[in-house]
């Protein structure tokens, strides 16, 4: 048995990405910081194409919206105050937008009826107060990301509007009685009849229900969940690594718990973390604590529903791979200097002023480069690494250019004007053909990984 198809992995980088690809991962969360380099994003679609494994994110439209690519909704608040379909259409579209970036599942709609004070981290989130409209808005985004072939999440069971805490960062018991909290279940109820695909479990202490937070009570998961509201679906964790259940439980608890409250799926939000929980799986598998039979219909209700990854983006990745001539055989791993043009000429069609200070950006991520002008090289002492940037040049400046491997390691990074190639054979160089984020993004990693002794 794979356990680690049942760990839902948060990833913020490629490197996180490759630690969940690496123990084959059930689900990977991508998170914001991921898109802060588009480069990085349509590289990770590119290693995730094909790969049978869910790939979600937490955009819920408004106060959470984590995807950049999607339209930004009203957010929920306000949509609980129109019609269903305002609230489908818009689900639908971005269902869609996700689906064709890469991602076949979200965890939304968030399924918390709001109350006068609720903590901020419910929000706008909610579609508000009234029980049946937030259970009406729900099965209309349900059936919205249906329509666009997404996977959707209700979340939080069994309702976190009551809470006054965020569990992000607090433990708290919410003292509400049985008959209070039905009202917080029918929206759940109507999410289950119209087939979500996937419940989120709340942090929470339900004291009229159990002693234990409800993502690790067998008496909410199991006997309410499961029984009482026939969910057949996956049931996920919120993230494990949360203050109001990490700082109460250790991970072997936490594991144990879960999977025998009948949950499916353990998101834990940061890569580095997924090797211990996976651990966990098997030694409480090893030790008797966790039924074999629960593992099995964990994995079996993961794998029901897994389908391959079809992403639009990464071909882009590809094409960049195929065009993109690198000549440097090896870098030093010295202090490096990304080297910008004094003037670059732009035409009323071109918006490539605009990405300079992404590169920028990108080059301090990958390459820990400061960042100078060509004016300025003169000042700089020999012991860097220079990353010569040129869109043009003139005779004259081609000399000035190739002056500068004289007197320090250079690469030379030619984008607008190809043939300038030219007059760097037999010197390090690039030819990108673009100025693009998309590709600089990648060739900064490349030069990266070959100052580690890597290609």
């Amino acid at each position: 048995m794979n356990f680690a198809k049942l760990l839902f992995c948060g990833v913020s980088d490629l490197n996180d990405l490759r630690i969940a690809l690496d123990l084959d991962a059930g689900g990977i969360l991508i998170y914001p910081k991921m898109f802060e380099d588009v480069s990085q994003f349509v590289e990770l679609m590119n290693l995730l194409e094909g790969r049978r494994v869910f790939v979600s994110c937490d955009h819920e439209g408004g106060q959470l919206e984590t995807v950049p690519f999607v339209p930004p909704s009203p957010g929920n608040l306000l949509l609980g105050r129109t019609d269903p379909r305002f609230v489908r259409s818009y689900c639908e579209m971005a269902g869609n937008f996700l689906r064709r970036l890469g991602f076949n599942s979200v965890f939304a709609p968030v399924l918390d009826v709001k109350r006068t004070y609720s903590n901020a981290v419910v929000g706008y989130r909610s579609f508000g107060e009234d029980p049946k409209i937030v259970a009406e808005m729900g099965k209309a985004s349900i059936e919205g990301y249906k329509s666009a072939k997404i996977l959707s999440c209700a979340k939080h069971f069994p309702g976190h509007g009551r809470s006054r805490k965020d569990s992000h960062e607090e433990f708290e018991v919410i003292d509400a009685s049985i008959e209070e909290l039905q009202e917080d279940l029918l929206p759940f109820r109507e999410a289950i009849n119209a087939r979500v695909d996937f419940v989120m479990l709340a942090h929470l202490v339900y004291s009229s229900l159990d002693t234990k937070p409800a993502s690790i009570s067998r008496k909410i998961v199991q006997e309410i969940l499961r029984e009482q509201l026939s969910f057949e679906g996956i049931v996920v964790s919120d993230a494990v690594e949360m203050k109001a259940l990490s700082k109460r439980f250790k991970p072997s608890q936490i594991v144990q718990e879960f999977f025998n409250a009948s949950g499916d799926m353990l998101i834990v939000s940061k890569a580095k973390n997924v090797k211990g929980y996976l651990e966990a799986i098997q030694e409480n598998l090893q030790a008797g604590r966790i039924p074999k039979r629960m593992i099995e219909r964990a994995i079996d209700r993961v794998n029901s529903k897994l389908v391959e990854v079809e992403s639009d983006v990464a071909n882009l990745f590809e094409a960049i791979e195929k065009a993109i001539e690198i000549k440097v055989s090896s870098l030093r791993p010295i202090p490096a200097l990304l080297v910008l043009p004094d003037e670059i000429s732009y035409s009323a069609a071109d918006v490539s002023a605009s990405y300079v200070a992404t590169i920028k950006k990108q080059a301090r991520k990958y390459l820990k480069a400061r960042c100078i002008s060509f004016s300025q090289v003169r000042s700089v002492d020999a012991k860097h690494l220079l990353i010569d940037l040129i869109v043009d040049a003139s005779e004259n400046e081609i000399s000035l250019h190739r002056e500068l491997s004289k007197r320090f390691p250079t690469i030379y990074i030619i984008t607008r004007n190809p043939h300038l190639a030219e007059h760097f054979k037999g010197k390090p160089h690039v030819v990108t053909y673009s100025l693009s984020p998309l590709v600089m993004g990648y060739v900064f990693r490349k030069l990266s990984q070959l100052s580690q002794g890597g290609v």
